[in-house]
């Protein structure tokens, strides 16, 4: 009995109920993206992956199938950011983080002597 109860445990562990991936989506914008809370989508059954691609001429983000990868305005590039979880595509424009300000500090420290 101890035995078909972990097998059903780790049968139900390991089933995927088939739920949509969600991703943030939005077209090409640079200084007027829209908030990501207004940007969530459910993506197509047969796209498994979360994109964000951050470029000279702006940002897009969305759903993908197997490959990271994007085509704008007649250029090829591969994304910034390539994920397979709800929402993990929300990566903000480059800011500084923690360990870069603690990078710069020690640059800047070690520098002086």
């Amino acid at each position: 009995m101890k035995s078909i109860i972990i097998t059903a445990i780790v049968f139900l562990h390991c089933a995927t109920f088939n739920e949509a991936l969600q991703c943030y989506s939005h077209d090409t914008c640079t200084t007027n993206c829209p908030q990501l809370s207004d940007a969530v989508r459910t993506c197509a059954n047969d796209d498994n992956r979360c994109y964000k691609l951050a470029f000279p001429g702006g940002v897009s983000r969305g759903c993908v199938r197997d490959r990271c990868s994007a085509q704008i305005n007649g250029h090829f590039m591969m994304a910034n950011i390539c994920c397979e979880k709800d929402l993990c595509n929300s990566a903000t424009t480059p800011k500084m983080t923690l360990s870069g300000l603690f990078i710069l500090i020690a640059v800047l420290v070690f520098s002086r002597i």
